[in-house]
């Protein structure tokens, strides 16, 4: 798993992001937290690895996109924050978790899950979703598949909210 977190945070240093020092002492079980910030647009890719699946797994979501838009400095009603979150746990592709359950249907101006994926490193898989909004995110969201395919096995059928 190493391997392929080096090569994402290359790729998307390629994309114009920048990792965020000492991710871990906010965001829970972080492991990288790379942000990328215009006028414009403000994104951030932040990759968890918990212990073991998060039992209440929208909770745990909720707590990471929170703490992770925090510490990428976004400023709510006015410089929301798209988030790609990528969870990396044993077994989590084998359960009942649903990524197109947890990405944002509506841009709320606060800080929203725009794409989830669920990497399972013991099963050499994993399953994403998308929501809408792929024109200005789709390029970044686009690297971030690819260099899991590089590594693991897709999955499901990508869903797009």
């Amino acid at each position: 798993m190493n391997e392929a977190l080096a090569e994402l945070v290359s790729v998307l240093e390629i994309h114009g992001f920048r990792a965020v020092p000492r991710p871990s002492e906010s965001v829970p079980d972080a492991q990288v937290l790379l942000r990328r910030q215009t006028l414009l647009t403000n994104r951030a890719v932040v990759v968890v690895v918990p212990a073991s699946t998060p039992g209440e797994f929208g909770s745990y979501l909720k707590e990471v996109r929170r703490r992770a838009a925090w510490r990428c400095k976004f400023v709510p009603l006015l410089w929301g924050l798209g988030l790609q979150l990528v969870v990396v746990s044993p077994g989590i592709t084998a359960g009942a978790i649903d990524p197109a359950r947890h990405v944002a249907r509506v841009d709320n101006q606060w800080a929203i899950i725009q794409s989830i994926f669920l990497v399972d490193p013991d099963a050499g898989n994993f399953r994403s979703a998308r929501t809408w909004g792929q024109f200005i995110t789709g390029m970044y969201q686009d690297a971030i598949d690819e260099v899991l395919r590089g590594h693991f096995r897709a999955i499901g059928a990508e869903a797009t909210a």
